[in-house]
């Protein structure tokens, strides 16, 4: 894989020659770039200046320098394009909710432009065929945490890529509204090949929470809460005999029932049964959002879920590995 790098002014300057990149999306989104001492050039390796492998979201802005380290290695470091749009408040002037309506590029293109970042931001013009309906965005929530949250509501995701400018002209990035893509439809991840999978059924999580409020004895406020196979939290019980798992759960700041039973099934449902699938090594590209399905052979256990990270690795030969985190994987 090749990166190019331009100059402060976004003006393409050739080549990245580096001894290491390693590029992270989807959690920290931010990158860091080993080049050796005799390399540095303040042209394009300073604040300001980016990188980037074109068509696809690897890159950044280039936003810190690290001294050179014992092995003769600088060190840059910065935010990806995600990362960037993830240090805009998206709704800075007023703490109030944020509404979100209409076709989804629109929307998005309106808050790019609404918040200053159409210089190196761009949303396409076509019609995504994605709408939100009047979606609620979380107070003090980022930019791209509110449409990430957003699109993951109507089974989508934010889709980035550098574009190259014309010649002696800037890139610029193109952010798009698309599906999520099921790959559990017609990709069946095991460890046959080169993909390390580990797959986890952990069956002894606690079943049915009895949640305690405020009050004394009978009068104290109780919410009883039960797990079910399907993952789903209702107040009718499933387990029954040797299967029933229980466990008390106190909040004594609960104002109402209504607050104790939504702190409650909080509680649950990071304490109940759970599925946990870890891959890495795989031979299709995944793009966050995606869900992709695993079985392992012996024991026929299988599951689903989302990626919800990526980390890039590319050595100085060009050597690129890429390792996915989904969601649920710890």
């Amino acid at each position: 894989m090749d990166f190019a790098v331009t100059d402060t002014n976004g003006l393409e300057q050739g080549f990245l020659n580096h001894c290491g990149v390693n590029i992270t999306v989807g959690s920290e989104n931010d990158f860091e770039i080993k080049i050796q001492n005799s390399l540095y050039d303040p042209k394009i390796h300073e604040k300001n200046c980016r990188f980037f492998c074109q068509d696809t979201e690897y890159g950044g802005i280039i936003r810190s320098l690290h001294p050179v380290t014992a092995d003769n290695i600088v060190k840059l470091t910065g935010p990806t394009w995600r990362g960037l749009l993830n240090q805009r408040a998206i709704s800075p002037g007023k703490n109030d909710y944020v509404y979100l309506n209409g076709e989804a590029n629109a929307v998005l293109d309106s808050y790019i432009k609404k918040l200053g970042l159409s210089e190196l931001f761009s949303v396409s013009g076509e019609d995504s065929g994605i709408a939100f309906n009047n979606y609620q965005v979380p107070l003090q929530s980022m930019l791209l945490d509110a449409f990430t949250e957003a699109l993951n509501t109507v089974q989508a995701r934010i889709a980035i890529q550098y574009k190259q400018g014309e010649a002696n002209d800037k890139g610029y990035v193109l952010l798009r509204c698309v599906p999520i893509t099921d790959h559990s439809e017609n990709i069946e991840l095991n460890e046959d090949g080169s993909v390390k999978l580990d797959i986890l059924d952990y069956r002894n999580g606690t079943n049915h929470l009895i949640c305690l409020g405020t009050g004394e004895l009978t009068a104290r406020k109780q919410v009883d809460l039960y797990a079910w196979p399907d993952g789903n939290i209702r107040k009718e019980p499933y387990y029954t005999g040797l299967d029933l798992i229980e466990e008390y759960y106190e909040n004594t700041s609960a104002d109402s029932l209504a607050d104790l039973e939504e702190e409650g099934r909080k509680k649950l449902a990071e304490i109940m049964d759970y599925k946990e699938l870890k891959i890495s090594v795989i031979d299709t590209d995944l793009e966050l959002g995606d869900i992709v399905g695993g079985r392992e052979r012996i024991t026929g256990i299988s599951m689903t879920a989302p990626v919800i990270r990526k980390d890039l690795t590319v050595d100085g030969n060009g050597w690129v590995t890429m390792e996915y985190k989904l969601k649920g994987e710890e």
